[in-house]
């Protein structure tokens, strides 16, 4: 592909498709929202790598300090962007770009993908690894609803992982391109997760209890993820986690979810039901509840309706709660926010630290990126981070995918089974793939 980013002219209009078709080998990092297109070539600066899933309480100081010093050496203070992962496998991982494209949102998709759609497909032949198999992860289901029914567990996130192996590499550019095209409302990103210096572990719980964590996630780390060698963080979210516009909030949590069917007529009756459920009901109000507590601290009003919307996305009819508010302090940056908030209730579960120590129990493999998070922030400390869902990590011939169910009292395996598989198509229909995995919907 020819390396179209340097032939932009940054003193004329830039479009956002421009933006997409310039993804290459250089580009450290993309992001498409409602509101922009953003992307990035290579890394300037990058912070200290940190572990720890749920404590990264220094890191909107040192994402300023670097701004200052960039600033200092008359350098221009571009965002810092980047991943935080969810667990102690994967290391956070936020920088500083060489180059910043940043344009309005994506439009004219269908052209696009006639455009530029290669003659070679996304992938070559490819073989699929379930991980666990389906019966398996119904098991840990069951596991999990007794679980909440012995304990003061209200809600646990749950997710399986499929595996596949190309007999070539993978056309990362055609399949940016199909995320894109069929995540017009959401966060289509790319992360380039190379470079990765030395760790410097942060613990988030009491040492005895993060030693046994730290085993059980090493034991299940996937041996062909290795930080040094180059791979990449890709997907297609539905779920922004908080925006930051001058002093104004907002956030976008979903739970409660049913597979949509490609029928109108059925999908208008399974939103319907959703809306009607009591199960769905009480699992999206225990997020919006969550997240309204860890906002309204920084907030000098936050505005939190009483009933949830419809969001759909290509594959998906998800509960929806857009919480809006107005910072008290203007020293609080999109990413301090983004921290207070993550893990939510959402991909977690409920209590926090009960749920998360429940998850590295019963899942068999570490989620690394896979329900972290994924953004950027700048130096006026507007930013914008989106939940890691609907997303897979690429390296060479290597992709592995995610998805994930919240199980409440009254959840049931073979639905919640239905809906991970439900989630995939995702990717899997971006990978021209969906014919590899049985939805039954």
């Amino acid at each position: 592909m020819k390396n179209i980013a340097q032939r932009i002219d940054l003193a004329q209009p830039i479009s956002a498709e421009a933006l997409l078709k310039a993804y290459d080998h250089e580009t450290s990092f993309f992001f498409a929202t409602p509101h922009q297109t953003l992307l990035a070539r290579g890394v300037r600066e990058i912070l200290p790598a940190q572990k720890g899933a749920l404590t990264h309480h220094g890191l909107p100081r040192q994402a300023m300090s670097l701004f200052e010093e960039q600033s200092h050496h008359g350098l221009p203070r571009l965002p810092l962007v980047g991943a935080i992962p969810f667990d102690n496998t994967a290391n956070v991982h936020l920088f500083m770009p060489n180059q910043v494209h940043r344009t309005g949102p994506l439009r004219n998709l269908k052209t696009i993908s006639a455009a530029t759609k290669p003659e070679s497909s996304v992938h070559s032949s490819c073989t699929l690894k379930m991980i666990p198999e389906p019966s398996g992860y119904m098991d840990s289901v069951e596991q999990a609803l007794a679980h909440i029914q012995q304990s003061e567990l209200l809600k646990i996130v749950l997710s399986r992982s499929l595996e596949l192996s190309f007999s070539s590499e993978i056309n990362l550019g055609r399949l940016l391109n199909n995320l894109a095209c069929s995540n017009r409302y959401g966060y289509t990103y790319l992360v380039n997760l190379a470079r990765h210096p030395q760790i410097a572990s942060k613990k988030p719980f009491a040492p005895e209890k993060q030693l046994a964590l730290d085993k059980q996630l090493a034991s299940k780390t996937p041996s062909n993820l290795h930080p040094q060698i180059s791979h990449k963080l890709m997907g297609a979210s539905p779920e922004l986690l908080v925006r930051r516009r001058g002093m104004q909030v907002a956030a976008n949590p979903l739970a409660g979810s049913a597979p949509r069917s490609g029928d109108p007529i059925v999908d208008q009756q399974r939103a319907e039901a959703l809306m009607n459920s009591d199960k769905d009901r009480r699992e999206h109000a225990v997020v919006v509840e969550a997240m309204a507590e860890a906002l309204r601290p920084f907030c000098r009003d936050l505005a939190v309706p009483s009933t949830p919307d419809i969001l759909q996305t290509d594959s998906m009819i998800h509960l929806s709660t857009y919480l809006q508010g107005t910072l008290k302090d203007s020293s609080t940056c999109a990413l301090s926010l983004a921290l207070a908030l993550h893990p939510t209730p959402a991909i977690c579960g409920s209590p926090t630290q009960c749920a998360y120590s429940a998850i590295h129990a019963i899942e068999p493999f570490a989620r690394r990126y896979f329900t972290g998070l994924v953004g950027w922030v700048d130096s006026q400390g507007d930013g914008e981070w989106a939940v890691t869902i609907r997303c897979g990590e690429a390296e060479g011939c290597r992709l592995r995918l995610y998805a994930g169910a919240g199980i409440v009292a009254g959840s049931t395996a073979a639905k919640e089974l239905a809906e991970t598989s439900a989630k995939f198509r995702t990717m899997l229909k971006a990978l021209e793939l969906e014919h590899m995995l049985k939805v039954r919907i």
